[in-house]
This record gives C-alpha cells, structure tokens and sequence, in this order.
C-alpha cells in the first residue's frame, strides 16, 4: 500500500513485527506554540506525571521493547535513547520539553504521552519511497543541529533512495530533511517495536492527528501502516 503522494515504507531488516505509522500533512504552515498550547502542555505533563515515575519508565514495556531493538543493531540504548523515552524522561524530571516550532513541539508532547517514538520528514527534500534498513559501514549521518555520525555498518537507520533520514529508530531526524518554517508537506511516522500491538499504534496515530487537528492548521490524511514480513 502506498500513501496518497506515493511515498511506501519498505522493511529490510527481519526484526519481528515491527510497524511505522504515516501521516502526512499538507498546507502546513510552520510557526511557534501559541500561549494556549503551552497550557495544554503543562496540563498534559501534570497527567504524565500523576500516572509514571522515572523508575517506571525504565521498566516500561514499551521502551524496554526499543532497548532490546536496538541492543540487537550494535546500538547502546542508554546512549542512543529512542526519542519517546527521552522526551518523556525529560518531562519525568520535572523539566520542560524545547521550543522548536508548533509541528514540532506537538509530536514531542505526543509521543510522550503514548510512548511511541515520531519523526517528521520534510517530504520536499526526500528522494523516493522510505526503507528501514541497516547502515552501510562508513555512511554519513547529519543530525539535526549538525553533529556528524559515520555508522559503524550494523544500526538501524531509516533512508529515502540517497541518504539517511532517520539515525536508530527515531533516536536522530537529519538536517537535511528537517521541517522549517518553508516546509508545507511533511510525514509524521509513527515508529513501532515488537510489543507495539496494531491496537497501540492505532491509539497513538489518533492520539497524534488529535493533537495536529487541534493545534495546526493544515489537512492531515488518514494514517496509513506498514509492517515487516517477520
């Protein structure tokens, strides 16, 4: 199945039962959290913490299931956190998350609260359909904010046809394919691990699109999932 601008996931790697959730977002018009948002935030961040502790979130299922995923790529989870576990962490220690832009700030606040780690993809800049696959030895990485990473040949990494997207399993965005305030298309995908039942992730994609309905003007298509052969 592909999504309505034609763009399809495909999966080379044999984990088990892994699945991303797309959405896509057109006439998008990227600009900062409004006041009204950010009271949203803190109500939202009071719920998270009435319901979880710091110790709960290191034996959270869900996040121990991105742990053991990224153990079995060569990947040290407690350098590399995947970024719904970081960004719930955050919130965990009391602190609050970053101000990027107003797409932005609402998928961290997202996927905080449902667990499952988002990325978004500026789908001007991405050359053909997506791939969840391995990284080449000696592949360039570019993160969003600069760093550099040249893969060691055996992580997992989200590509388009010509480069990296994604480093780990949205641990890293790439710069090159970031969303900016010129950005009007972009892909929100959802990014499932083996205990991520198609019951959670469909809860998380609503979860998502409610809060992008709510707080973006822009038109959001229905979600779409893919899924590994294993």
């Amino acid at each position: 199945m592909a999504s309505r601008n034609g763009i399809r996931i495909h999966f080379e790697i044999d984990r088990p039962n892994l699945r991303v959730g797309m959405v896509m977002i057109d006439n998008l018009h990227v600009g900062q959290s409004t006041l009204s948002f950010e009271e949203y935030e803190q109500e939202i961040f009071n719920e998270i913490r009435s319901q979880m502790t710091l110790e709960d979130a290191k034996d959270n299922p869900i996040f121990r299931s991105y742990r053991d995923l990224y153990w079995s790529f060569g990947m040290d989870p407690t350098k590399l956190r995947v970024s719904s576990e970081a960004v719930l962490r955050r919130i965990l220690k009391g602190m609050n998350l970053w101000r990027i832009s107003d797409i932005v700030d609402i998928v961290n606040l997202a996927s905080a609260y449902h667990k499952i780690p988002i990325g978004l993809i500026d789908v001007s800049k991405l050359d053909g359909d997506l791939v969840i696959r391995s990284a080449y030895k000696g592949e360039i990485f570019k993160r969003i904010g600069g760093k550099t990473i040249t893969c060691r040949g055996r992580e997992i990494v989200v590509s388009d046809e010509t480069k990296i997207v994604c480093f780990g399993y949205a641990t890293h965005d790439s710069e090159f394919t970031m969303i900016t305030k010129n950005s009007t298309n972009a892909l929100v995908l959802l990014y499932g691990a083996e205990v991520v039942t198609r019951t959670v992730m469909d809860d998380a994609l609503k979860v998502t699109i409610d809060m992008i309905s709510r707080w973006l003007d822009c038109d959001s298509s229905d979600p779409i999932i893919f899924r590994s052969e294993s």
